[in-house]
């Protein structure tokens, strides 16, 4: 069985942020096979990203949005680590 990667985008609703988690969600899915992404709605300016349950970027705590190249290569080097 292949090792499922799930990436959990949780974005502020209120805030308007569904299509920036969108996209993201896109890019993920196109780029990796083998990835379950889930996305949540929240509120109080939250953007936070998990890999399989661990908090890879949080908008709180870096006071920005991530890039997307820079989660996809988070993602991708967690992937090679489990192979």
């Amino acid at each position: 069985m292949l090792f499922m990667i799930i990436v959990k985008i949780v974005y502020c609703r209120p805030c308007g942020y569904l299509d920036r988690a969108l996209e993201l969600a896109r890019d993920l899915l196109q780029y990796f096979e083998n990835i379950k992404v889930e996305i949540e709605q929240g509120k109080n300016g939250i953007f936070d990203v998990y890999l399989n349950d661990e908090l890879i970027f949080s908008r709180y705590k870096e006071k920005r949005f991530p890039e997307n190249m820079e989660i996809l290569k988070e993602v991708g080097k967690r992937i090679n680590n489990s192979n």
